[in-house]
């Protein structure tokens, strides 16, 4: 685009909820699973299957 970063039109709105300070990990278990936030700790398991919001094709 040659048009000054004021005129580009806008692409998309970020919406990102506030994150609810509540329960954490203590700091070495947290660095081993990379959130200090257990409701944000989801470990990756082969042969499960995704989360609810994925669909698996059968």
């Amino acid at each position: 685009m040659n048009q000054p970063s004021n005129h580009w039109p806008q692409l998309a709105i970020a919406i990102i909820p506030f994150q609810e300070y509540g329960e954490t990990f203590p700091i070495a278990e947290a660095l081993k699973k990379g959130t200090l936030f257990p409701a944000l700790y989801q470990p990756y398991e082969p042969g499960k299957g995704g989360t609810i919001y994925d669909k698996q094709i059968q």
